[in-house]
């Protein structure tokens, strides 16, 4: 592949790598300097990455390269460790939607120094230049992480864990570089403003030449160490003295002094308040160093932890306290050693993260840790147990109260149910009383009326009646009869269905006799129209309720006849289909509108077309309701002006589950 150099870098590479120097500052935790590394490379949009991207540095002695930083990659699990020459691992290997790069890291003499995995945001792959650019960029990664891992490294663990003054600086210009925050604290002055000054400007009657000729041995190599008494000026002018102790340490390229200014008393008073300090939190506090050795603890620390003082005092190995616990089950089953490593490669990590752990004794506890910028960290643990107990108490009382607030929900509910139907049964029968009475002054006045005519004419003739004469009063008289009878029974009916005490009788009866002695009734009342029956290719025997069934056909002849005043011929026709009977019934009279059909049902419901009619508005009603009970259905063509069909489905075996052994009971015509 072809490659492309440094010097001829595209202008926005070299803009990044410019940014990447800018990141790598050395008084910067080392993780946060990985972290904006990375952003910078994968916030190109050349290289079109996805934010996603971790380091893996390759263990020294060891056959393999260990997770040291990732970003933003908590949605994919990324292996700890990767044998050397692994390129693609099972769970990237496994998905789909991942496209990594695999940039080797290498500095001189060690070209197996680590990887940089990044990822593609799309399907397509980067250009050969950008892929270039991206190794080279990723190169400036090995030399951080050199530098952090070297001499300087434990200079900068010196330095930020130290309670005494720390001053860095060059061995030709004398010109501070980097302090400590104990420093900045006991002088006054900020650390930039340390940064550029001199170990002899803070020094009384000390002058610069003073102080180079004091660190002569340091310089000609005679001597390790230089140690001096001295007076310290605070930038408020105020003074304290201190113990001076300066080191040379030797680096690869240049060497370094180390300046430590000990303040012996107020050390002493201090250190004494930082221990009391310390043991009067309330948690237990842990600080490791970067090799996970104890460097302080405070009591609550081991009584929380459960584990004797004496067996783990300071400089003790994290490693260690872990097996202890996992010998004694705190971690329930599994391997012992598994769990161990699981815990100590967490820590290595460098990263903060925190859970909550419930040991054998039901305590409950929340362990934290958090990094220091020298590579260790500290570990927090806090008890949680009242804190946990009452939020099971509040979740269950407030399941309880869930359940009680459901149930008592329920009842209300059902209550409320219970009511409304009552109501609506109240609002029924009072309208059906209403309607009673309407119907009792109009719709039975006309056939009393009619009897009472017949009887008169038949009083006034006397002995002088003709055969014919008394043969056609008598059956107005008994047409009346038929039309009060039908009427009570209608009314009947439908007040055993609204308070829901009717019940089938299921028979095997002949649908063809319910048909015949219907059309016979009907015949009584309205002579002058005729029934076309087609109903041969109907089953000679369906299972149903006689009595039902027959009032449903006597209010569909009825109707018929009824709202067909001037149209004569009334159409029955009857088959059998897949089970079930069908009986249509039609009429060619005033027909219905469209808009009233879906009412048609409805209890006391009259459409438009019935004005001037007589009827009760309960008679499809009372149908719909029978029909229902026998699991039928019932369907309505109607236009108006051009008149109105009934079609009525029943199933042949009757309704399911409601079958009886009774004998079929006689229908009487009238």
């Amino acid at each position: 592949m072809q490659t492309i150099s440094w010097n001829s870098l595209p202008p926005w590479a070299l803009l990044a790598s410019r940014d990447i120097l800018k990141a790598a500052l050395p008084e910067r935790r080392l993780s946060d300097t990985l972290k904006d590394v990375l952003s910078i490379i994968t916030a190109l949009p050349q290289l079109d990455l996805s934010e996603m991207a971790a380091i893996y540095i390759r263990d020294a002695g060891q056959d393999r390269q260990r997770l040291l930083h990732h970003n933003t990659a908590d949605q994919l699990e990324l292996p700890i460790d990767l044998p050397l020459g692994a390129r693609m691992p099972e769970c990237i290997a496994d998905r789909e939607d991942l496209h990594p790069y695999w940039i080797p890291i290498s500095l001189p003499g060690n070209p197996d120094f680590g990887t940089g995995v990044f990822f593609s945001r799309s399907d397509r792959p980067i250009n050969l230049e950008s892929l270039s650019a991206l190794r080279l960029l990723t190169q400036d990664i090995g030399p951080i992480i050199q530098q952090r891992n070297g001499c300087t490294s434990s200079l900068l663990d010196m330095v930020e864990l130290s309670t005494d003054e720390i001053y860095i600086f060059e061995p030709q210009r004398f010109t501070i570089s980097r302090t400590n925050a104990t420093a900045s604290v006991r002088t006054g002055y900020a650390r930039e403003a340390l940064n550029g000054m001199t170990p002899a400007s803070l020094k009384v009657g000390i002058s610069e030449l003073d102080y180079r000729a004091k660190l002569m041995p340091l310089v000609e190599g005679s001597t390790q160490s230089v140690t001096f008494d001295a007076t310290q000026r605070r930038r408020n002018g105020t003074v304290y003295p201190v113990k001076v102790h300066v080191w040379r340490i030797r680096g690869p390229s240049s060497d370094l002094f180390a300046e430590v200014a000990i303040a012996t008393a107020d050390q002493r008073k201090a250190f004494g308040l930082l221990e009391q300090v310390f043991d009067a939190i309330p948690g237990g506090i842990g600080v490791f160093d970067n090799r996970s050795r104890l460097l302080m603890a405070n009591r609550r620390l081991y009584d929380l932890m459960n584990i004797p003082p004496e067996m783990f005092p300071p400089g003790s190995k994290f490693e260690d306290i872990l097996r202890y616990n996992a010998s004694r089950g705190e971690w329930g089953d599994g391997d012992p050693e598994a769990m161990v490593r699981e815990r100590v490669e967490q820590a290595a990590l460098g990263l903060p993260y925190s859970f909550e752990r419930e040991r054998k004794s039901g305590k409950v506890l929340a362990v934290r840790s958090e990094p220091l910028s020298n590579g260790g960290y500290v570990l927090s643990y806090s008890d949680i147990t009242l804190r946990k107990r009452a939020e099971k108490d509040l979740i269950r009382h407030r399941d309880a109260l869930e359940r009680t607030v459901h149930q008592r929900t329920a009842e209300i509910a059902a209550q409320a149910a219970a009511l409304e139907e009552a109501l609506q049964q109240e609002k029924n029968i009072n309208a059906m009383q209403r309607q009673f009475v309407a119907m009792t002054s109009h719709e039975f006045r006309t056939p009393l009326a009619i009897i009472d005519g017949a009887a008169q004419r038949i009083q006034r003739k006397k002995g002088e009646m003709e055969a014919r004469f008394l043969a056609d009063k008598t059956q107005q008289i008994r047409s009346a009869v038929a039309r009060m009878v039908v009427l009570m029974e209608s009314f009947l009916s439908a007040g055993r269905m609204d308070t829901g005490k009717i019940e089938l009788t299921l028979v095997d009866c002949s649908l063809h006799k319910l048909i015949e002695q219907a059309i016979k009734r009907q015949k009584l009342s309205s002579q002058h129209h005729r029934f076309d029956a087609e109903i041969e290719a109907l089953p000679s025997v369906i299972r149903c309720d006689a009595l039902g069934i027959s009032q449903v056909l006597t209010n569909l002849l009825s109707n018929a006849v009824k709202y067909a005043p001037r149209a004569p011929d009334i159409t029955i026709r009857g088959w059998e289909e897949d089970g079930f009977v069908f009986l249509s019934v039609k009429d060619k009279g005033v027909g219905i509108d469209a808009e009233d059909v879906p009412k048609l049902f409805q209890p006391y419901f009259r459409a438009r077309t019935s004005t001037g009619i007589a009827g009760t508005g309960i008679g499809l009603s009372l149908v719909k309701q029978i029909v229902a009970l026998h699991d039928g259905d019932i369907f309505v063509e109607s236009e108006r002006g051009k008149g109105t069909c009934f079609t009525l489905v029943l199933p042949i075996q009757g309704p399911a589950a409601k079958d009886t052994a009774e004998p079929a009971p006689e229908v009487s015509a009238a």
